[in-house]
């Protein structure tokens, strides 16, 4: 017999499986992103912490976002930790944003299997960020600062102003000090930009 979870129960259960492929893909890991048409800055360090993937799930919720991450990566995020309420916006209207959220979440373990395209100064309603990012299935913003962080989770391809290619993504485990791996590009691409991020760069890519 089939059991028809409630919209809430669904939630939960996102958050708490996604919170894994989060913690293993942006808070392990951190990436450089470079591109030839970048005009405000040489190139981008994506690095997440706990607390922002609170703004990736959308609820409400009297815990820290610290506190919600820790209870949805140990599992025991109940239905009675968040809700729907926000200041000045109808509950229907969140629901319908923390609904395309989940959708965007479970989308989110393959996000840097394929090209993906990038805007600066990315606004979409009243939401701000230094880059956004795009697979054209799902669209993540990111802050501005030495490190760019996740501030929020969209549906689809958003990026409508003027979006650019990414041509070099390099990575490496949060706790190694300089970036070892292509994940995006190749050495001729890495090359092109080496004189700007030389710094950052491990001996195995020199």
């Amino acid at each position: 017999m089939k059991i028809n979870n409630s919209f809430k129960e669904r939630v939960r259960q996102v958050a708490i499986k996604q919170s894994k492929i989060y913690k293993n893909i942006f808070i392990d890991y951190q990436y450089l992103i470079c591109s030839y048409d970048f005009k405000k800055q040489d190139f981008y360090i994506l690095s997440a912490e706990q607390t922002n993937y609170l703004h990736l799930v959308g609820v409400n919720t009297f815990l820290t976002p610290k506190e919600f991450f820790t209870k949805c990566f140990n599992g025991t995020l109940e239905e009675s930790d968040f809700d729907f309420s926000k200041k000045n916006t109808n509950p229907s209207v969140v629901k319908g944003s923390v609904r395309r959220k989940i959708q965007s979440l479970e989308l989110l373990n393959n996000f840097f299997n394929q090209k993906l395209l990038i805007e600066e100064n990315f606004k979409k309603n009243n939401i701000t960020c230094a880059i956004a990012t795009s697979d054209n299935k799902i669209t993540i913003g990111f802050t501005n600062g030495e490190y760019s962080r996740p501030k929020t989770l969209l549906k689809g391809n958003e990026l409508k102003t003027n979006p650019i290619n990414i041509h070099l993504i390099l990575s490496k485990k949060r706790n190694e000090k300089l970036f070892n791996t292509i994940i995006y590009g190749d050495k001729n691409t890495l090359k092109s930009f080496k004189n700007k991020i030389y710094h950052l760069l491990s001996n195995s890519l020199l």
